[in-house]
């Protein structure tokens, strides 16, 4: 399956490249927690984020989906924003920040926002609602795309 935007996912690796100049390590035990996030970074430590859940996302690339978590524990803990509803959205919003400095602010990098919004902010609606996260990631953020409400009326997602 090809991503659903390969320049995003350039992105992705370019910002997680820039950003984390100790790399990152995925693994199935990681930091669940703000504080936990925040022990890594401030030792200087690669951050360790969570290898499940990445067989269908928007990115078709495992890799590129643990440089997009990495690089948000990374406005996480730079934006010292918790683990939250209020906190998604803030790390999410400076992750469209650092696109805009990276990349400019236009067409292009608004619409990497949308599909982030749906990715970080839908997918924390979506556990809210259902207390999962969906399975088939990709097809929650097409669907959300195209209808955020018909995102969350199936929660067999």
């Amino acid at each position: 399956m090809q991503p659903l935007d390969p320049t995003l996912n350039a992105a992705i690796t370019h910002m997680a490249s820039c950003l984390l100049p100790n790399g990152f390590t995925a693994s199935t035990k990681a930091p669940s927690t703000y504080k936990e996030i925040k022990a890594l970074f401030d030792k200087g430590n690669p951050i360790i984020v969570y290898s499940g859940g990445s067989d269908h996302t928007i990115y078709s690339d495992k890799h590129v989906n643990y440089a997009f978590r990495a690089w948000h524990d990374y406005c996480h803990w730079k934006g010292r924003v918790p683990l939250t509803m209020d906190g998604e959205v803030a790390a999410f919003e400076l992750q469209c920040r650092q696109l805009y400095d990276f990349f400019g602010f236009n067409g292009q990098t608004l619409r990497w926002r949308n599909i982030l919004h749906a990715d970080v902010v839908g997918q924390a609606q979506y556990f809210e609602r259902h207390q999962r996260f969906p399975s088939n990631q990709r097809m929650f953020v097409e669907h959300y795309l195209a209808n955020p409400e018909i995102a969350f009326i199936n929660p067999n997602l």
